[in-house]
């Protein structure tokens, strides 16, 4: 009997990206943001909520998300992503914890939906108490919304 020869392709996270990339542009979103959400959730399951890996991919799913017209599910992952960027102890003054609680706030003001809208207000305004960005105001902006939609 021939002996059998199995081969087995291990996907690396640069083709994993490519493959989230190229889906997203060719206007496949929802499959880029569950191939993403997949991808990190392997991520956390082997490294940890904090690791860069999973940061990079909660990243991936916020900005697939966003392309796809999803403000809702992005919101979320940028909020998840500067949390845990916070948690991994990175400063709140750096580039990219500002860069992930702006997405945040941006997508949050997307929001056509009141329930969305004041569902996610405490955690938006909490990430902006202690991420103030660059820009004065922004918790005063939220709460005004927030205040609009009867809370």
């Amino acid at each position: 009997m021939p002996a059998m020869t199995l081969m087995v392709r291990i996907v690396s996270r640069a083709e994993h990206l490519r493959q989230v990339i190229a889906l997203a542009e060719g206007g496949r979103h929802g499959r880029a943001v569950r191939l993403a959400a997949a991808c990190r959730a392997e991520a956390v399951r082997l490294y940890g909520a904090q690791s860069p890996d999973a940061v990079l991919w909660t990243e991936a799913e916020a900005h697939t998300a966003y392309l796809g017209r999803d403000p809702l599910r992005s919101c979320q992952a940028w909020m998840s992503a500067a949390i845990a960027r916070l948690a991994a102890g990175e400063a709140v003054d750096s580039a990219d914890v500002e860069a992930a609680v702006d997405r945040a706030h941006h997508q949050w003001q997307q929001l056509t939906d009141a329930c969305h809208i004041t569902r996610l207000a405490p955690e938006l305004i909490a990430l902006r108490l202690r991420v103030p960005g660059r820009r004065p105001g922004a918790v005063t902006a939220i709460d005004q919304r927030y205040a609009a939609h009867g809370i």
